[in-house]
């Protein structure tokens, strides 16, 4: 949904990117605490993070879809939390002091009670947001989103084109995307593009941002694809590399200088790990660290409201590997020889 606030929405200059060389340090101390890892070494975070805020909910794994390279895929049955636990888990919430809960899935808008749940947040003070594909957000869904006064939708797109995207995603599955992402519009909801970028898509990068234009939305958001859930069963050349990496964040931060929409990163692509920052519920209501991670900390209705933000934070790291970024962010060894051919970003 872009990058989490206070760090900024936007391309981080050289000398802000967090560096994963051993021997490379920070120059200057920041006038904030410094967390460190044992495993890594520590870059600067605004001492206003270390208490979350906002969290990523995936409230069904059930999905409309079947896409390549989708994460939320694990190897043993999940049953979603009911009704009356799912509103048990939004007090739990608002009472640990949460103020955003952006609701994912699978994708949500399957979940028949979706909507009491969005209404339950909004009587406990609670802000909401959605990540969805977009496939079935029609003129009542997004008049009832609204009314809602939903606050963010991220919707994904994997390809700037028909062709590209029904690829990843289903036969059909782009114009029906387009068609939710103009009801959300014309619903005044603000919309967030949320693109995963790999090897097959890489060529795309600046039309992805012409799309958003277009279309009128209000962010784009890139992050990379990493060899999690389905997208596993991917080849290897599927995965950024550092030199590609590098020369997508440079296109990116120089089109977003000057595009008609914003143009950001999210952690899992410029390398700032926010884990247990940005925490992930399961939709049978496990915490882990973010979406990306399957490493279960607790389960939120056994934990009092009092022991959770202690517990996010006993458990939190502020550098840690969860997306696998490391295999890309990182200059490849001398006789590593990766190869480009046909990768051009112009």
């Amino acid at each position: 949904m872009g990058a989490p606030r206070p760090w900024p929405t936007r391309w981080p200059e050289p000398s802000e990117r967090p560096s994963f060389e051993p021997d490379e340090e920070p120059s200057e101390k920041p006038d904030y605490d410094v967390e460190e890892s044992p495993d890594e070494p520590p870059y600067w975070l605004p001492e206003e993070r270390l208490v979350p805020y906002s969290v990523t909910w995936g409230v069904t794994p059930t999905c409309n879809l079947h896409c390549t390279t989708c994460y939320d895929v694990v190897n043993y049955k999940r049953e979603s939390l009911n009704t009356e636990e799912a509103k048990a888990v939004i007090d739990r919430l608002a009472d640990v002091g949460i103020s955003l809960i952006v609701f994912a899935g699978g994708e949500p808008l399957v979940r028949k009670d979706l909507f009491d749940l969005l209404a339950h947040c909004r009587t406990r003070n609670i802000r909401i947001g959605l990540r969805s594909n977009g496939i079935l957000i029609t003129t009542a869904v997004a008049d009832q989103l609204a009314e809602l006064q939903l606050a963010v939708a991220g919707v994904s797109l994997d390809g700037a084109t028909e062709q590209s995207h029904n690829l990843i995603r289903g036969s059909g599955s782009f114009q029906r995307t387009i068609v939710g992402i103009n009801e959300l519009l014309a619903a005044n909801i603000r919309v967030n593009i949320e693109v995963v970028l790999s090897r097959r898509n890489a060529h795309e990068c600046l039309e992805f941002v012409r799309l958003a234009e277009n279309l009128g939305v209000q962010e784009i958001n890139f992050s990379a694809l990493t060899n999690q859930g389905r997208a596993q069963e991917l080849m290897s050349q599927d995965v950024l590399d550092h030199d590609l990496w590098l020369e997508l964040t440079a296109k990116l931060y120089q089109v977003s200088l000057t595009s008609k929409v914003a143009v950001s990163p999210s952690c899992a692509l410029t390398g700032a790990c926010w884990s247990c920052v940005e925490p992930n519920i399961t939709c049978d209501g496990w915490v882990t660290p973010c979406y990306l991670s399957k490493r279960k900390l607790f389960h939120i209705l056994d934990t009092p409201a009092a022991k959770i933000k202690a517990l996010l934070q006993e458990n939190r790291h502020s550098t840690l590997n969860i997306c696998g970024r490391e295999r890309w962010i990182k200059r490849p060894a001398k006789n590593d020889s990766s190869d480009l051919t046909g990768l051009s970003l112009h």
